[in-house]
């Protein structure tokens, strides 16, 4: 889990205050920064953040005895234009696809040797 603070910041499309939050089940998703009342939001568009572990949560996949009165929800559904924007995290650096994975293999085979000759 990502240690840094999620920053509040104006949207570049609407200029609604959004906010970054990472999902339990990986990657980041762009959010509205108010919470909504959960009765009024739509299926599908209503998220939670975990106490325990700080991660949002998507509620309709959560079976729980009973949903927070306020949920989070997704910006791309408040705001159309920041769809392309809201799929990508830009503030973290995307990995290439074509990674180099020899040397990786490489050192762990050394560390194999190492802790062979060691026990």
């Amino acid at each position: 889990m990502d240690s840094r603070p999620s920053v509040v910041a104006p949207c570049r499309h609407c200029n609604i205050e959004t906010v970054w939050l990472q999902m339990a089940y990986g990657g980041w998703r762009l959010f509205d920064a108010e919470m909504h009342p959960t009765d009024e939001s739509a299926a599908g568009n209503r998220f939670a953040i975990r106490r325990l572990t700080r991660q949002v949560v998507d509620l309709d996949d959560v079976h729980e005895a009973r949903w927070p009165a306020k949920c989070l929800q997704l910006h791309r559904f408040r705001c159309p234009a920041s769809h392309d924007d809201s799929l990508f995290h830009h503030r973290r650096p995307r990995q290439a696809n074509d990674i180099d994975l020899e040397d990786l293999w490489h050192r762990l085979a050394e560390r194999k040797v190492a802790q062979r000759r060691a026990g």
